[in-house]
């Protein structure tokens, strides 16, 4: 399993837990759930949303029902989720930006993927 199996998944929730993020993708096959404990940024129509910008929450939530593109991780740099009308969902891989002990967390029913140590 690997973040590629998001595509063509469309994002279906975006939790807001506490301290960290969860969004739900729901595809042909599973869903899935990607936990996101650095906090996202987001380009929506061409403008950056970062974290406890203004609009920041309710451009996360326009994501919703749009379709992944591409789904790739940068070793050290960003989970980079691309939707088909060019929006994006990014979530630095950068240890600086770590609040935790890991970046994200990818689960799909049985099994995970940790990104970061």
């Amino acid at each position: 399993m690997t973040l590629e199996s998001l595509e063509k998944s469309d994002l279906s929730s975006v939790v807001f837990i506490r301290d960290y993020i969860q969004f739900v993708f729901e595809g042909e096959k599973e869903n899935v759930i990607l936990s996101a404990f650095t906090q996202p940024s987001t380009i929506v129509s061409n403008q950056i949303y970062e974290f406890q910008s203004a609009g920041w929450r309710d451009a996360l939530c326009t994501l919703i029902n749009k379709i992944v593109r591409t789904a790739i991780a940068e070793e050290g740099i960003a989970i980079k989720i691309t939707f088909e009308d060019g929006d994006v969902l990014e979530i630095s891989l950068r240890k600086e930006d770590y609040e935790g002990p890991e970046a994200a967390m990818l689960c799909i029913k049985n099994g995970e993927i940790r990104f970061g140590n």
